[in-house]
């Protein structure tokens, strides 16, 4: 069977473009997302360029659905790679208002990539695969309004270097990817020039090979920046 690969996230933005871009070298794609309808658009452009695929809907922030996803991914006769790029985005000031938003945010972001990792990672270091996470400067950086968000990066970016740790001898790579502006429709344009944001084939061409390289090498860590700042 085909290598095979389990994308959050792959609905739309940096995950449906690595789906696309591993299709396009043969993989199988494992697709998850919340949106049917987006997620069947996925596997139509993923077998267009020449992959497989698969879809399945779930919450990131249910426990119950997660475990739901990795049981369905598991059921692949081979898992090479999970790429994980679902997560959600808080923003506001520190506040009890806030704690209903905060759990929600620490179950999307944190809980799920923790617990997603450990239900797949048996399955992934028996093919000797990879794993990447999709992060951002959140991961190292302080900003405004973004106290939570910041604490759930810092979190999942310790989370992965701590695995690297953990699995480089079993030849199982992780790598950590922080975009700066990519053109995605989640990115505001207001006083931005979208032709000079990361373009969306640009970021996962990188992922692809992060992922494809023999397992001798890993990339841990990929900071993107636009070579020209798209600011007007």
């Amino acid at each position: 069977m085909a290598e095979t690969a389990l994308i959050t996230g792959a609905s739309s933005g940096i995950g449906r473009a690595t789906a696309i871009d591993l299709a396009s070298k043969g993989w199988n794609i494992l697709a998850h997302g919340r949106r049917e309808d987006a997620l069947q658009e996925t596997i139509a452009m993923v077998e267009a360029a020449g992959g497989t695929g698969e879809w399945f809907a779930a919450e990131m922030g249910d426990m119950t659905s997660v475990a739901a996803l990795a049981d369905w991914a598991l059921q692949s006769e081979r898992l090479d790679a999970m790429v994980h790029c679902a997560a959600k985005f808080t923003y506001g000031a520190v506040s009890t208002d806030r704690f209903a938003d905060w759990d929600t945010s620490i179950d999307q972001v944190l809980r799920a990539t923790i617990r997603l990792t450990a239900h797949v990672l048996p399955a992934v270091r028996e093919a000797e695969g990879a794993f990447v996470y999709i992060c951002g400067p959140t991961s190292w950086l302080g900003w405004k309004n973004h106290a939570i968000h910041c604490a759930l990066r810092h979190a999942q970016a310790g989370f992965a270097k701590a695995l690297f740790e953990d699995v480089r001898e079993d030849g199982v790579r992780v790598t950590l990817v922080h975009p700066g502006f990519v053109n995605t429709p989640d990115v505001s344009d207001a006083g931005k020039d979208r032709s000079k944001m990361i373009q969306l084939e640009e970021i996962s061409t990188l992922i692809s090979t992060a992922v494809m390289l023999p397992n001798n090498t890993c990339v841990t860590e990929l900071t993107l920046r636009p070579q020209r700042t798209p600011y007007l």
